[in-house]
Parts: structure tokens; C-alpha cells; sequence
């Protein structure tokens, strides 16, 4: 299971500025299950959980260096 480390802390604990949107936070692990438990974790802190497969598939992107990692990404309300 990877989550909530592909950024510092001090960064995913600042509050987003009103009015651009939420956190994205990266999810990956070996079991679908897990995964959903975490997003839905995520989302209940007020984040935005992007669920990204597999350790082997998308966990290789929010570890060190992948292309994920350092990568403060907001959501942007569909208008």
C-alpha cells in the first residue's frame, strides 16, 4: 500500500486556498479493497483520492523519482 507520501506532510496538512479546489492525494496497493478504504479515508480528510492500480503499475510513480512524487496537484470542480 503507498498513500499520502508523495508529498511532505506540511504540504498535504495546508489548507487549500478557497475556491481552487482539493488536494489530490495518490493511492496504490495490491489489493482493490485496501485501496477503496484509503480513498475513501482521503475523501472523509477532504482530500481528493486518485486510485492508480497496482504497486507494480502505479505505485512506481509516487515513490522517489517517480513522476508523481513532490506534485501538488488540486482538483478543479467541474463547472
Amino acid at each position: 500500500m503507498k498513500a499520502f507520501n508523495q508529498l511532505p506532510s506540511q504540504t498535504l496538512a495546508a489548507e487549500v486556498p478557497s475556491g481552487q479546489g482539493k488536494r489530490v492525494v495518490f493511492v496504490s496497493s495490491d489489493s482493490g479493497e485496501a485501496s477503496s478504504q484509503i480513498a475513501e479515508l482521503a475523501r472523509t480528510l477532504g482530500l481528493s483520492a486518485v486510485e492508480l492500480g497496482r504497486i507494480d503499475e502505479g505505485g512506481c510513480l509516487i515513490e522517489v523519482p517517480g513522476a508523481l512524487v513532490l506534485r501538488n496537484f488540486t482538483e478543479q470542480p467541474l463547472t
